[in-house]
């Protein structure tokens, strides 16, 4: 009799422990089915829109530009920037925030614009951001940013890993004056191949050396 309400209890608790599993499975699964996609086209152009109060700036910027700095402030662990030339300050700042913040930042610059006017060169340096370039006579040209691709195949419920890439450099005249694009997805086939690329540059590149000059 004892054992048989044993065995009874064993199977009790066996068979909630089981129930909870296909349950806590079914959840999950179906949370990570039911997580949307990111796939959205931002489109900046010279005609004259209307301004707007952000939070990602002290300047009125557009919609466009609005999206854009929402993206780049978005990441939690990691962000990648493979740009050819990168001067816009709202962007710039949100990069040192990023970096106190904790979150892992590094930066591929095009060895002639690394010093652009305007450039964050500089800050990124004193605060410790990593910054890598080759001197050569071919450009470095391309213009993309990898969002918490460090988590991209982690099963993490509280960041969506992002590319941004497009015709965009991140300079004031581009977001302001020029027709460009920029296409941000969550797309994990493209976004890996891009990552791809932005470690065989970073593993070819050298680290920028600022020279820093002494008072006497």
């Amino acid at each position: 009799m004892f054992l048989n309400s044993i065995s009874k209890t064993l199977l009790f608790v066996f068979t909630v422990a089981l129930a909870s599993n296909i349950a806590y499975k079914f959840y999950h699964k179906k949370r990570k089915k039911d997580k949307p996609e990111i796939n959205e086209v931002i489109m900046f152009c010279n005609v004259a829109s209307p301004l707007k109060h952000s939070k990602y700036s002290r300047c009125k910027i557009s919609h466009s530009t609005d999206r854009l700095l929402h993206y780049i402030n978005a990441p939690r662990y990691s962000v990648d920037v493979c740009m050819y030339v990168l001067t816009n300050p709202d962007i710039i700042n949100a990069l040192l925030k990023l970096h106190i913040r904790g979150v892992k930042v590094r930066v591929i610059l095009d060895a002639d614009m690394a010093f652009a006017s305007g450039t964050g060169i500089k800050r990124f340096d004193k605060i410790g951001i990593p910054v890598r370039w080759m001197k050569s006579t071919h450009l470095m040209h391309h213009k993309f940013c990898l969002i918490d691709t460090s988590h991209l195949d982690v099963e993490n419920e509280d960041c969506t890993p992002l590319m941004i890439i497009g015709s965009l450099n991140w300079t004031n005249q581009a977001v302001t004056g020029n027709w460009e694009d920029v296409i941000v997805t969550s797309q994990k086939d493209l976004i890996r191949q891009y990552q791809n690329e932005f470690e065989k540059l970073w593993l070819q590149f050298k680290p920028i050396v600022v020279f820093r000059l002494n008072k006497c």
